[in-house]
């Protein structure tokens, strides 16, 4: 299975940095699956974390930087909502903090 591609991007305007899929959309068919964020519009680094270590390996990145790739076990037999933390640096050099989903099972 491909991973699931999601961009980091800090819109004009926006008070924060979000995510290109909220929730992200796991679906349980796909077994265990690999996320990997990247950056996106006006983003020049961004760290992840708060992931839940019964189902993500890693559960955070090691700091700022411009990707990063986790492994979820997406083992649940029901639709599960999973909330992490982004937090972005914006290419102006400010920085900000968003809190979105993983749903599992979906």
């Amino acid at each position: 299975m491909p991973p699931i591609r999601v961009t980091v991007n800090w819109l004009d305007g926006d008070t924060h940095a979000s995510v290109s899929l909220n929730p992200i959309p796991v679906p349980q068919a796909n077994g265990a699956t690999v996320i990997q964020w990247t950056c996106g519009v006006n983003v020049a680094s961004f760290a992840i974390t708060g992931l839940d270590g019964s189902q993500f390996n890693p559960v955070a990145s090691n700091g700022q930087g411009s990707s990063f790739t986790t492994n979820d076990a997406n083992s649940n037999a029901v639709p599960t909502p999973y909330t992490y933390t982004v937090t972005a640096t914006h290419t102006s050099g400010k920085t900000g903090s968003h809190d979105p989903e993983i749903e599992n099972g979906s």
